[in-house]
């Protein structure tokens, strides 16, 4: 058969081959050579070729995409951390379902309302085993007090329904609240317990992913998981410190070999931050020593440079509830104050002038020293002539910049230096700002830029000649009017009164005449506080 068939080709090319004809103008010996032509010259064969390229066998491409696609280096997250950001929201949020329906519960037994009792109780013990199978189901390997706490929590759900299951019992008598209502207590503590073990136990395998990871690709997903679940979260950010990230991402970023992590180990460090324990680890780790090496390091990027004063920034905030000296800073911070300096005057954008300027200016209420080591690298200067060149209009920016002006105005060579690079043009321009920002947060920052400028500008003015600088910008006609106008204050108290102690700065250097007799009897003679009163009265007065 195979014979036959084979024959049965060549016979068929044959006779194609026979049927063909060739141009006239081709000579004998032409047409000779094609009168053996090779199989690809044949319409339907190289048809059949052309199809071929296209045509795949359904078993390969089944193979295909049965396969994942591989990581960096040919290695893939490892499972663990495979979707723990997203398990730890949907434990979080069901878990927060469950305590509000044990509120609700609690306040139907307050209620004695027995029918909506059973039912709820029912609703809640199943959601509460629906959770404890997908908790396990994500996570087998569970260490051995979670499983122990899981069966404490099923008996106390038992006890629960055991309880409400007696209600229909009695006959005729009222149905007894204290044991229901001590039993939803226990299964409520319970249940808290055992919560906190389960995100304890997906917070330790994100920070093993930081800890032990052998890729960088891992790392950094792991990195990213912690940032993830640590953002605007305290209590997530308490587990993290608990269990050693903090000193995690302080072992990758003294590494020389993770220069490609370190921006977001960085970064992580600075979101943990918000709480106190995270400032205390850093302590203990000494990060601030850590910090200093790799912003004062020549090779160290400007993105990685700039994530150290975010940082720095962080646990230097006077805004924090907790705020305190962190030990480490003493030490380092003349290095410190000259690498941010540095980060500020080479900075390529406002958001990398905004970190390394609120850096500066939260050290500056740390230790008086940083006033002095501030005025020797020229900081005045260099935060001016930055802010000048990036055409800065951010109010946030604004508020950094008038915050070191006026807490290194106290020292004569940083107030020559003031004066010298233009900053009391800069000055003055702040106390025109307009507080009818969009956000709070806006208009809060608008307040402090007014009344630092303000301030600044009362230190400024210890002779004539700059005062008179002062008046010929307008700024004593501004001073008169955020005083006058509590609208172009947005209301501020604080704004009021920075803005009355210049006007009796300026009298006192450049005399009374300056004022008209209103602004005198008002502004600049009485006492501060009977001037406090009579601008007080003119806000009441538009009311």
């Amino acid at each position: 058969m195979a014979g036959t068939a084979g024959s049965n080709v060549q016979q068929k090319i044959a006779e194609v081959l026979e049927g063909m004809t060739f141009p006239a103008y081709m000579n004998n010996e032409e047409s000779t050579k094609i009168s053996t032509p090779v199989l690809t010259d044949i319409d339907s064969v190289r048809q059949w070729l052309e199809d071929l390229r296209w045509m795949t066998e359904t078993e390969c491409m089944t193979v295909l995409q049965g396969k994942s696609i591989q990581a960096e280096d040919g290695e893939s997250l490892p499972s663990p951390v495979r979707n723990t950001k997203e398990h730890i929201k949907m434990v979080r949020k069901r878990a927060h379902i469950i305590t509000a329906e044990c509120a609700k519960l609690f306040h139907k037994l307050d209620k004695e309302r027995w029918k909506k009792v059973h039912s709820n109780a029912l609703r809640i013990t199943c959601t509460i085993r629906s959770l404890l199978h997908d908790i396990s189901a994500h996570s087998p390997n569970l260490a051995i007090d979670v499983f122990q706490q899981q069966q404490v929590v099923m008996e106390e759900c038992a006890q629960l329904i055991k309880h409400v299951e007696s209600i229909g019992e009695i006959n005729g008598e009222k149905p007894q609240k204290l044991p229901m209502v001590h039993s939803l207590t226990c299964l409520g503590q319970a249940f808290t317990r055992l919560i906190d073990k389960v995100l304890a136990h997906e917070v330790r395998t994100i920070v093993e992913g930081v800890a032990d990871s052998p890729s960088a690709y891992c790392i950094k997903a792991s990195i990213t998981s912690l940032v993830g679940v640590a953002q605007g979260e305290p209590q997530m950010c308490h587990l993290i410190v608990k269990e050693g990230g903090v000193r995690a991402l302080f072992t990758i970023c003294r590494q020389d070999t993770a220069n490609f992590v370190k921006s977001q180990a960085l970064r992580a460090v600075a979101t943990l931050c918000s709480v106190p324990e995270a400032i205390a680890e850093v302590e203990k780790v000494d990060g601030v020593g850590c910090l200093t090496d790799i912003l004062c390091d020549p090779l160290t990027t400007e993105a990685t440079r700039t994530e150290v004063a975010g940082v720095l920034a962080q646990i230097t905030s006077p805004m924090l509830d907790h705020y305190r000296h962190v030990s480490g800073f003493i030490e380092n911070m003349e290095d410190l104050l000259r690498g941010l300096i540095g980060l500020c005057a080479t900075a390529t954008s406002p958001e990398v002038f905004l970190l390394g300027s609120a850096a500066i200016a939260n050290i500056t209420f740390l230790d008086s020293m940083a006033s002095e080591f501030l005025a020797r690298n020229q900081v005045a200067r260099v935060l001016i002539t930055s802010s000048v060149r990036l055409k800065v209009s951010s109010i946030f920016i604004k508020d950094q910049l008038c915050t070191v002006l006026a807490n290194v105005a106290m020292l004569e060579q940083c107030r020559e230096d003031i004066i010298k690079c233009n900053g009391l043009t800069v000055l003055v321009g702040f106390l025109h700002e307009k507080p009818p920002y969009n956000k709070q947060t806006e208009r809060v920052a608008c307040e402090r830029v007014q009344q630092k400028a303000a301030i600044a500008l009362a230190r400024l003015c210890k002779d004539v000649n700059t005062a008179g600088v002062v008046k010929q910008l307008r700024g004593l006609q501004r001073l008169v009017e955020l005083c006058r106008k509590p609208k172009e204050r947005n209301y501020s108290d604080s704004v009021l009164v920075a803005c009355l102690a210049t006007l009796r700065k300026l009298a006192t250097v450049c005399g009374e005449d300056e004022f008209s007799q209103e602004d005198l009897i008002q502004l600049v003679q009485p006492r501060l506080i009977d001037s406090y009163l009579i601008c007080s009265s003119l806000q009441e007065s538009f009311v």
